[in-house]
């Protein structure tokens, strides 16, 4: 009798550790595929804003009144806001990410200690 006791108690813990293994897998696996998005759209709206300083060089060596008209245009303001404001985002997410994981792995810290 005392055997199916620690049975069922070994089942208990082997069940709990599974799920702890699971929810780790889960948070690194997002981290992991917001990364990825990151460096996709990285790829995309870098060069972009690069461009866009680029161009705008010619104008800003001119006058910087001239550069700021420029940049206050809605056809140069708005994508290169849009590029910015995305991968500001996509950042906040990956650095969230990184805290649930920092999170989890302090609670499980706390949780093996007791």
């Amino acid at each position: 009798m005392a055997e199916r006791g620690a049975a069922h108690e070994l089942n208990r813990d082997l069940r709990a550790q599974d799920g702890v293994g699971i929810e780790r897998d889960r948070l690194a696996g997002d981290l992991r595929d917001r990364v990825t998005r990151l460096d996709e759209q990285a790829r995309i709206f870098i060069p972009l804003i690069a461009l866009c300083m680029i161009a705008a060089i010619p104008v800003w060596s001119k006058s910087l009144l001239r550069f700021l008209t420029l940049l206050m245009n809605p056809f140069v303001l708005l994508p290169l806001a849009f590029c910015i404001i995305h991968l500001a985002l996509a950042w906040r997410g990956i650095v969230k990410a990184r805290n649930r994981m920092r999170d989890w792995e302090r609670s499980e810290e706390n949780r093996a200690k007791q």
